[in-house]
């Protein structure tokens, strides 16, 4: 059995999730410019909570970015110390994936379009097909002239701040869509099964991703 802490706070939320043996714990809480203060604090008393130290770990996830720089910045800090300070296995997933797999897990989406707001004109754009698992996927950064609604259906899954940027391109094919942030018990579950696979990264990997300019990136 293994114990995995999950830092997603690319976001207005801050989110934090635990597997403590076959047993998964989620702290998922909209708190716009709290993360730097709140952060540790929270991973302190859901470990405590749990019966488990920081030694009691066997591996780290966070989410990665693209997101809100401070909010990236600080969870991928948080991660490579304890990556490097513990010794754990570390899992770097991107933020737009771990939107994605939420509505796969859900509702069995087969298609799923991230859209997240980049501020200065742009967009995080991520495009993510499943069949029994992630099949293909693809993340850009772009201008909100640049995207470009024809290559979607009404069977896609729209998922992000992002949509109210482009809502008259969405209405012209009425597609689902969803105003979500990134959660961490759907970064633990993409944790778990690349934990599985042994698709691990040294503490040095973790980075924030950036797919736009950093001078784009929201200050939070």
């Amino acid at each position: 059995m293994t114990n995995i802490l999950a830092i997603e706070t690319s976001s207005d939320a801050c989110s934090i999730a635990l597997c403590k043996r076959d047993e998964d714990f989620l702290f998922h809480d909209v708190m716009p410019q709290q993360h730097t203060k709140k952060l540790l604090p929270l991973v302190d008393e859901m470990l405590v909570n749990r019966d488990l130290s920081y030694q009691d770990l066997d591996a780290i996830a966070v989410g990665c970015g693209p997101g809100s720089f401070t909010g990236v910045r600080l969870a991928c800090s948080v991660a490579q110390g304890l990556s490097y300070s513990l010794g754990i296995s570390a899992i770097k997933v991107s933020s737009l994936e771990v939107m994605a797999e939420h509505f796969n897990k859900k509702y069995q989406a087969k298609k799923v379009v991230t859209l997240v707001n980049a501020h200065m004109g742009q967009l995080y754009l991520g495009i993510f097909e499943y069949e029994h698992e992630l099949s293909s996927f693809s993340e850009v950064g772009i201008q909100i002239e640049e995207f470009d609604i024809s290559d979607f259906g009404s069977e896609t899954y729209f998922v992000g701040n992002g949509c109210d940027l482009v809502k008259k391109q969405l209405n012209k094919i009425k597609p689902k869509i969803y105003n979500h942030f990134p959660q961490a018990i759907d970064l633990l579950n993409i944790a778990k099964k690349r934990l599985a696979k042994g698709q691990i990264i040294n503490p040095e990997m973790i980075v924030p991703v950036y797919l736009t300019g950093e001078e784009h990136w929201k200050k939070s």
